[in-house]
């Protein structure tokens, strides 16, 4: 037989529900830091978007999720934000930028720079 279960998933509601105010929390903390980021201490990804921001002589705020006590809360807060499950996380001027790749790439292209002078 195949599954009697309809469309609608009240675990899905509920794990919205769960996460709402961690949400909240990314959200503030975005707007506080004109450049944040949400990594991982040990992800190779993480540590040259530090480097990167570093080396461009970026002021940033970073949060690293494995330190953090409610990590998992906030972790799947930004996946539900972001639609992106793997670390970093950068906001820039309260909103949600990208990761490495598109650092990277705006960096490479002279965006980045331009992008920063509207938030600082």
């Amino acid at each position: 037989m195949g599954c009697q279960c309809s469309k609608y998933d009240k675990h899905a509601e509920a794990r919205i529900d769960f996460i709402e105010p961690f949400t909240e929390v990314v959200k503030n903390q975005a707007k506080e830091y004109p450049v944040l980021v949400y990594s991982r201490s040990l992800c190779e990804q993480s540590m040259v978007t530090k480097s990167l921001l570093r080396k461009n002589s970026v002021n940033f705020e970073y949060f690293e999720l494995d330190h953090m006590n409610d990590n998992s809360q906030i972790y799947d807060a930004l996946q539900n934000m972001t639609s992106r499950k793997s670390t970093p996380y950068i906001f820039i001027g309260g909103t949600y930028f990208g990761g490495l790749r598109e650092l990277q790439k705006n960096i490479d292209n002279g965006d980045f720079k331009e992008r920063l002078r509207h938030v600082y």
